[in-house]
């Protein structure tokens, strides 16, 4: 009769381990966070497609959610970072020196976006909804400044995908204000 109590028992405990556990696999529905920014379609994709998103719960609040995705633009904003430092250091030979000195500019701003955004965490958990504005406008500002930067050379940029990247870092700053804003 143990034989029988042991094949019952493990599975039937695991069946109801996995009862408290609902959400386990399932990911919040982003679209409804997604629903009134800007570049929806950037916002649902780029959530989608991050690993940190399967771990969010399917009840998860939008302040949660906004987290998730500052944490996933701040990860954007890194590749873009990485990229324009490869550039520089790839194409040191044949770089024109306004088109170094653009990279340059554009990496601390970038730099500077992403401690923007670390603040608009930090005050999220305080909510300190005035700094989190003064703090998502600066990040954006950041970023649109890069972007004028590198359009100042795009003609002499040896690849072209550094505005591109820089223009989707910056959408991904405008979902997130928007996502902010929405939680008012």
């Amino acid at each position: 009769m143990k034989p029988i109590m042991n094949k019952v028992a493990l599975p039937l405990s695991f069946f109801l381990c996995l009862s408290f556990f609902p959400s386990l696999n399932a990911t919040p529905d982003i679209s409804e966070t997604c629903q009134n920014v800007r570049h929806k379609d950037l916002c649902i994709s780029s959530f989608e497609s991050s690993h940190i998103a399967r771990y969010i719960p399917s009840n998860a609040k939008p302040k949660v959610i906004a987290s998730i995705i500052i944490k996933i633009t701040v990860s954007n904003a890194s590749d873009v970072s990485r990229n324009l430092k490869s550039a520089v250091l790839e194409g040191s030979g044949s770089l024109k020196p306004e088109v170094r000195e653009k990279y340059g500019i554009c990496d601390r701003e970038v730099a500077s976006a992403m401690k923007e955004l670390d603040k608009v965490r930090t005050t999220m958990a305080i909510s300190s909804r005035k700094s989190e504005d003064l703090n998502m406008k600066a990040a954006i500002a950041k970023t649109e400044k890069c972007e004028e930067e590198l359009k100042q050379v795009e003609a002499l940029l040896p690849d072209k995908k550094q505005v591109e990247e820089v223009v989707v870092l910056k959408q991904l700053l405008e979902n997130i204000d928007d996502i902010i804003k929405a939680m008012d």
